[in-house]
């Protein structure tokens, strides 16, 4: 996928989630995120672009300071209708802002070296998840697109351990299995492997013809990406070894 596509994925996606946001109204429950009200999913998603988002593709350079970029979240209008309205607005900034700098900039990505790129890519990753997140409300979920579900699939992998995971203390918390697991986007032919290290996860690329042992969990792209976030269980996904375990490597934390 090109940088142009992420940026539309995002604006479409953000598009998607005010017009569902409208209908069901705001304070409709999301089951997909525990607590939360439609209300609270239009903000965070908000909040993400004009803040988070925005904050680390301009401060890239310095090592992710989380008090910081929280604290850069933008003063939301408080009527709906206005709302949804900044959601949309949102979008097209933080297309605007990916459009005009330099994306293969050395960028921290959590503790990470990358390229502002990497934020690009998350952002339309996880603004696509809460659109599925809406969607489950209405009961219409709309599949990904492969080539969409691809990228995202290996841009989570990539930044699981480093983000979600490890900052969230899975590493010594036991959480997470010691065993590694295996992860495999059988139509794209892409084959993951997630361990923990001494401190940090590790995410290597393996050889397509790797045979998994041990824990691992293969499918469709499409059908990887929700069970990745948390959405979705494995039933669509073929799995060896105990389910809990697997389940375990994924980021069921709703973020």
């Amino acid at each position: 996928m090109q940088d142009s596509d992420f940026t539309t994925w995002i604006c479409e996606a953000s598009r998607e989630l005010a017009e569902i946001a409208a209908i069901v109204g705001s304070r409709t429950p999301v089951p997909a995120c525990p607590g939360w009200t439609m209300r609270q999913l239009v903000a965070h998603v908000i909040s993400g672009l004009s803040g988070w988002y925005t904050y680390n593709l301009t401060h890239g350079a310095e090592r992710l300071d989380y008090a910081a970029s929280w604290n850069s979240q933008p003063i939301l209008p408080a009527g709906n209708a206005d709302r949804l309205a900044r959601l949309v607005e949102a979008a097209d900034e933080f297309g605007q802002l990916a459009s005009s700098i330099d994306l293969d900039a050395q960028c921290f990505v959590f503790q990470s070296r990358r390229t502002a790129r990497a934020w690009l890519q998350r952002a339309a990753t996880e603004t696509a998840i809460h659109l599925r997140d809406a969607q489950e409300v209405t009961g219409d979920v709309s599949a990904w697109p492969d080539d969409r579900a691809a990228a995202s699939n290996a841009e989570t992998l990539r930044i699981m351990g480093h983000g979600a995971l490890l900052h969230r203390g899975d590493l010594g918390a036991g959480r997470v299995p010691d065993q590694p697991i295996t992860v495999s986007a059988e139509d794209r032919g892409l084959v993951w492997q997630v361990a923990k290290g001494a401190d940090d996860f590790v995410v290597e690329r393996l050889d397509s013809t790797v045979v998994p042992s041990g824990l691992s969990v293969s499918g469709r792209s499409a059908d990887l990406i929700p069970w990745l976030w948390g959405r979705a269980p494995t039933s669509r996904l073929t799995v060896a070894g105990e389910t809990t375990q697997v389940d375990a490597w994924n980021l069921s934390a709703h973020i």
